[in-house]
């Protein structure tokens, strides 16, 4: 009999437009070619930024136990003998293999899961299922579509099927208690500052994406907290480095708000300073001095810490070397659907309401580097920092941290950045060497 692992899977390497962060995909199938009798489902949950875990359950006929697996997972686009790359097709295979339940000395052998372009929508829907070992080529079918899952299908008897009782996961959707606001933390205030340099000729399109994302995620968390909102946006013509100082100078918060600056655009080091982090370029006039015009992020951070805010976040996207060199705009990569998914009120309050007062200082790339970005996902820090935010915002973590959060932020842009492929031209891109910088305090 033919032993399995699998892979159960998966799109796309990279991420969706969509709000939600998160693809959570059921499927069932067997395998046609070998005598294989097993019915195998997959639970499968991929983050926006390509990251993720599947989960495959089965019965093994020879050993007459359950199995329960979970698996990291690999992307790859389809190459044919002579070497040359078909973007149309996607495969993804498991790594990993972590026996949860049953027979711990199981061999497997890794599944390919096969996406293609659907033309019309412009995103990679699954296909077909394969598994090389040593005898050749299974072919699986899946027993019916595959099924995108919402928050309404995660019940405790199917998530049982896949976690055990005492995971995060199971506890934070079925043991936690999710406590509204206090009085007190009801009384709270969101401030939001946006910055960001949609005119410039290169990056604006992008910047653009960031300042209307980082918009929506922010507003739709005090939203879901159920707090007060307050916002000022500088971009298109109102960009200027005067605006900017005005609006940080109007944030005026109490001890127990928040206050998030957000920075797209263009970014440099001062070379007559010794300093981690870059200078905003808060002009986009040919004419203007750069150095004039340009204002520390760390600065600014500074400047918004002494204001007594329970919470701050000063975030940059933007490039950290020389004032000469721009951006990188890579090429699109492939998009697949996502999965409408709720979030914990209890991660949202231990990440912006916690017991003590806490300072972010991060910022997209190292001195010397360079920041990267696309049509599809703006920034690539900015996304990988939303993706990742809301991530540990919904209930598949029950003690979440700014820690975690920033550390795989850090890690998804660095990758992401030195993988970025041309989708159109078949073209890998050369590599780019990004590396964001973050500070608690």
């Amino acid at each position: 009999m033919k032993t399995k692992f699998f892979l159960s899977f998966l799109f796309l390497f990279f991420f969706s437009k969509a709000v939600h962060a998160q693809s959570i995909y059921s499927f069932e199938y067997r395998f046609t070619n070998i005598e294989d009798t097993s019915l195998y489902h997959v639970f499968l949950v991929r983050e926006e930024d390509g990251t993720g875990f599947y989960r495959v359950r089965f019965f093994d006929p020879e050993t007459r136990k359950d199995m329960l697996i979970d698996m990291d997972m690999e992307q790859h686009y389809y190459t044919d003998k002579e070497g040359r790359t078909d973007e149309t097709k996607i495969y993804f295979k498991g790594s990993n293999p972590e026996i949860l339940i049953g027979d711990k000395d199981y061999v497997y052998y890794p599944e390919r899961f096969w996406f293609r372009l659907d033309t019309r929508t412009g995103l990679y829907e699954p296909w077909a299922v394969t598994s090389p070992d040593e005898q050749g080529l299974a072919q699986g079918k899946f027993i019916h579509a595959p099924e995108l899952l919402d928050q309404q299908d995660l019940t405790e008897r199917y998530v049982g099927q896949f976690f055990l009782k005492d995971e995060e996961f199971y506890q934070s959707l079925f043991a936690t208690t999710q406590r509204s606001l206090t009085p007190a933390q009801k009384q709270a205030r969101l401030h939001l500052v946006i910055v960001a340099n949609t005119e410039d000729e290169v990056i604006g399109s992008t910047c653009m994406l960031d300042k209307d994302r980082t918009l929506k995620t922010f507003k739709d968390l005090s939203e879901f907290l159920g707090i007060g909102f307050e916002q000022q946006t500088i971009f298109g013509s109102n960009y200027s480095k005067q605006n900017v100082e005005k609006a940080v100078a109007a944030i005026q918060p109490s001890q127990k708000d928040i206050v998030v600056f957000y920075y797209s655009g263009h970014g440099f080091k001062d070379t007559k300073q010794n300093r981690d982090f870059p200078n905003m370029a808060l002009s986009n006039k040919g004419y203007e001095d750069a150095m004039l015009n340009s204002w520390n992020i760390e600065d600014v951070y500074n400047l918004i810490r002494q204001k007594g805010a329970r919470f701050n976040l000063v975030i940059s996207d933007c490039c950290n070397n020389s004032p000469q060199d721009n951006a990188a705009i890579t090429c699109d990569v492939p998009r697949t659907r996502t999965s409408p998914l709720g979030w914990s009120l209890e991660n949202c309050k231990a990440l912006f309401m916690g017991e003590k007062p806490m300072s972010i200082l991060t910022t997209a790339a190292q001195r010397g580097e360079q920041s990267t970005g696309n049509m599809t996902f703006g920034g690539y820090f900015t996304n990988q920092f939303r993706t990742n935010l809301i991530n540990y915002f919904g209930f598949f973590h029950k003690f979440p941290t700014w820690d975690a959060i920033l550390t795989e932020a850090t890690k998804a842009t660095t990758e992401q950045a030195e993988l970025s492929q041309c989708s159109q031209r078949g073209e890998v891109q050369k590599t780019y060497k990004q590396h964001p910088l973050y500070r608690i305090q």
